[in-house]
């Protein structure tokens, strides 16, 4: 499908952030002369409370069009990779982001080394919405170095990125699938597909296709590997960290407990629960030798509708409703106002993202083939937008950004009440069988299954630090061990399971995987609370959604009545999934 084939009402409505290539130009030139200006106050900014709040008025002006001029750039690159319009708009607001970097690397040292001084400033009440950001900045103050190193280093940022971007330019090509004696086209959106293929001889052909091209290119794919651990370790210790575990929870003022919590919990405590799991699918499967890729085989047979998007949306205006009209409203406006580029067509970017800024409205990118995985990946960027919405017009453009950390909750929260009301209103036996199958292996992929990502990623951050040499035997022979800790006796691990691990971007992002967990078990927890008819929750999760960033993650989620730091918290939901379990076990 071309793009020009699609209706207009289902595409995104860019033209509410630019009209034209004019508009957008003009304000990146406003952009740049606010840069200029910004410049030319290095010396002075710290003068007086006035200098001070101009300055920072200023900047807060720059970022937004920053943002704005981001967001509209990628946004059209994401649907027309071809129109090198846009590309070259996107690598003129790249260039520019790198030209800030570097112009206003002055800043943050400046401000700790006069931290005093702005302490004091905040306390003018015209700066009470800075209050939060820039005593996050003077938290800093241990790991900022000197002015010369500080600029040094930042001009070590677009070198440092390398390995990832070798990871993202590079692609590979796959052999085909027979498939009844024809050839099936393989790739990346495909093998999860013939992977539930009933033939094993398909399942494994699949399996060897995708993952014998990671072998092949063993030795790049672990150049690139260990170099993003290198560079974080390294990062680490010139900004004297402990770790790079605790540089990388320091932004969001995370304590590494949290993280070996997460681990304990997921790796050690309830793993039983994981694996008799898969013993069930064993059993239920009739396999003798149960490999990891025929876990993806349906335990269920049962025929899901297929929904327009109008359906989509009249299910998830109802399940949404538990929140009130306000909310509700805000899903009407995303299918109104058009905020969401529906179908997939030839040149667009796969998967699904919502994004947006202070500017903007909050767009979704989806590729909507009308599926109960389509339905499901629609609520699930609603909760985003939803989030960004709220988080907007509650909070100035200075702690509108909430954290990565919380980023997933409200995602994941839609995503539980959606499957929770396809059990509700389930006709048949099978249906609620395929249901609770599907919430099954949505808790397994995030409760279980990053964990023992995080933990693969943890143990080669430790090796980077500790000097040690990281070759692709090394990395894949790691990986082979965990995932055979992992998956349990009842799974043979295939041959290439140990090279799979090649093929997860989420490892070039720096120890992002563990915030699924915290996700999901922070939904499950409000979940159960709403659909109990706990008014308190539901009105103190609709205040976290409009918080935005205005406080540390871990204090929002405790004014959403969830707190990240108590084992309970992940205890109830390991023990949700063994409920759903038992549930399962009955009806099959």
């Amino acid at each position: 499908m071309e793009r020009e084939s699609i209706e207009t009402k289902d595409t995104w409505n860019l033209s509410s952030i630019y009209k034209d290539e004019q508009e957008f130009y003009n304000d990146l030139n406003e952009a740049k002369q606010l840069l200029d200006q910004l410049v030319l106050q290095k010396e002075h900014f710290l003068s007086d409370v006035e200098h001070f709040i101009n300055f920072h008025e200023e900047y807060i002006r720059m970022s937004r069009y920053i943002q704005k001029l981001h967001c509209f750039a990628h946004l059209h690159c994401d649907v027309e990779p071809n129109q090198q319009k846009y590309q070259t708009m996107y690598a003129a607001i790249l260039s520019f982001y790198d030209q800030v970097t570097s112009a206003l690397d002055f800043y943050t040292v400046e401000m700790i080394a006069a931290h005093t001084k702005v302490e004091n400033f905040l306390k003018d009440e015209r700066l009470a919405d800075y209050r939060y950001s820039i005593s996050e900045i003077l938290r800093q103050k241990k790991h900022v170095l000197s002015q010369e190193m500080e600029t040094l280093i930042s001009k070590t940022s677009s070198i440092s990125d390398v390995s990832s971007q070798v990871f993202d330019a590079f692609r590979l090509d796959y052999d085909p699938v027979h498939i009844n004696g024809e050839e099936k086209f393989l790739n990346s959106a495909t093998l999860s597909e013939f992977l539930k293929n009933p033939d094993p001889n398909v399942r494994q052909e699949a399996y060897h296709n995708f993952f014998k091209e990671y072998k092949k290119y063993e030795n790049v794919f672990a150049a690139t590997l260990a170099g993003v651990m290198k560079k974080n370790a390294f990062y680490a210790d010139v900004k004297k960290f402990n770790s790079p575990l605790e540089a990388s929870l320091f932004d969001d003022n995370v304590p590494t407990s949290l993280f070996f919590k997460i681990l304990e919990k997921a790796n050690k405590e309830y793993r039983p629960l994981f694996h008799r799991y898969n013993a069930l699918k064993k059993k239920v499967l009739n396999l003798e030798t149960m490999y990891n890729y025929d876990l993806n085989i349906p335990l269920v047979e049962y025929d899901t509708k297929k929904y327009t998007v109008d359906e989509c949306f009249d299910i998830i205006l109802d399940v949404v409703k538990v929140f009130g009209n306000d909310y509700v409203e805000i899903i009407q406006k995303a299918r109104d106002e058009r905020w969401i580029d529906y179908y997939p067509h030839a040149g667009k970017r796969v998967g699904a993202y919502s994004s947006g800024c202070y500017d903007t409205n909050p767009y979704i990118l989806m590729n909507f083939i009308g599926d109960y995985n389509s339905l499901s990946t629609m609520i699930h960027e609603l909760g985003h937008s939803a989030h960004t919405y709220l988080s907007c017009h509650h909070q100035s453009p200075i702690n509108c950004d909430y954290r990565i950390f919380v980023a997933e909750v409200a995602s994941t929260v839609n995503e539980t009440l959606l499957i929770n009301y396809m059990l509700e209103h389930a006709s048949s036996k099978e249906e609620k069988a395929y249901f609770l199958y599907e919430l099954l292996e949505n808790c397994v992929g995030l409760i279980f299954r990053q964990p023992m990502y995080a933990d693969f990623e943890h143990i080669l951050h430790t090796w980077a630090q500790e000097g040690k040499p990281m070759s692709a035997q090394m990395i894949t022979d790691l990986y082979m061990s965990k995932n055979a800790e992992y998956f349990g006796p009842d799974v043979t691990m295939d041959q290439y399971v140990s090279h799979s691990c090649f093929y997860i971007p989420h490892f070039y992002y720096n120890y992002y995987v563990y915030k699924y967990t915290l996700g999901m078990t922070v939904a499950l927890a409000i979940v159960s609370r709403i659909l109990d008819g706990d008014q308190k929750q539901k009105e103190a999760y609709l205040n976290f959604l409009k918080s935005g960033g205005s406080k540390d993650p871990v204090d929002l989620l405790k004014d959403a009545l969830v707190n990240p730091l108590e084992n309970q918290l992940y205890d109830d939901a390991f023990h949700y999934f063994e409920n759903i379990l038992n549930q399962f076990e009955e009806l099959i």
